[in-house]
């Protein structure tokens, strides 16, 4: 009987112990946030505004107070749902991100960094921020991103767009990098987010 009482009470703590683990383990979660998204038409085109929520935790901005930089590629899909193969990718684009703390000068600096770049320092606009919040903030507005000419949609097909804003973990230093993969304090990115891009309605013929 006493072995039974004992294995019983090791298994609820057990249980108990599990769930307090999770609870820790969600806790730590710090990810970016796609907050909404709007499709709109400018002249003939389709083109995407974004509002993203950068999140930041203890242990990144730690790393960025002590000069580390940090990066973000914001990703835009445009996908065309077809009934037998898998969805056709129409575009595939996205806009990286570097965030650094210079503290000699006690600011913060975001940099638009350019595929095509052959240094950072030289890879594209660059703007300076007395906070962090408002460093972030600048990363947070996409606005006007062309996806698509009107006359290219067909009424008939399905079409989505979808946006992520994925932290670069192996932008980080190398002896950070295995933290960055198994500490729950580095996962900085946002899931995918959908939306669904409507035809424009055909308003020729008898009304």
């Amino acid at each position: 009987m006493l072995p039974f009482i004992f294995f019983r009470a090791f298994s609820v703590f057990r249980g108990q112990f599990f769930l307090i683990v999770f609870c820790l383990w969600a806790n730590t979660v710090h990810a970016t946030e796609v907050q909404q998204a709007e499709i709109s038409i400018r002249g003939t085109q389709y083109v995407l505004s974004a509002d993203i929520d950068y999140q930041l935790s203890d242990t990144a901005k730690e790393a960025l107070q002590n000069g580390v930089p940090l990066f973000w590629t914001v990703r835009v899909k445009l996908l065309q749902q077809r009934d037998i193969l898998w969805s056709k990718t129409l575009m595939d684009a996205s806009i990286r991100y570097r965030l650094q703390y210079h503290a000699l000068l006690n600011m913060y600096r975001v940099v638009i960094v350019q595929p095509d770049s052959k240094t950072i320092e030289q890879s594209g606009d660059s703007h300076n921020f007395s906070t962090l919040s408002a460093a972030l903030d600048s990363m947070a507005n996409l606005r006007n991103m062309p996806l698509l000419d009107v006359t290219e949609i067909q009424p008939e097909k399905q079409y989505f767009v979808h946006i992520k804003a994925q932290f670069e973990r192996d932008a980080l230093p190398l002896p950070l990098r295995p933290i960055a993969y198994t500490n729950r304090q580095w996962y900085l990115s946002s899931d995918w987010t959908v939306w669904s891009l409507l035809p424009v309605p055909n308003t020729q013929g008898n009304p």
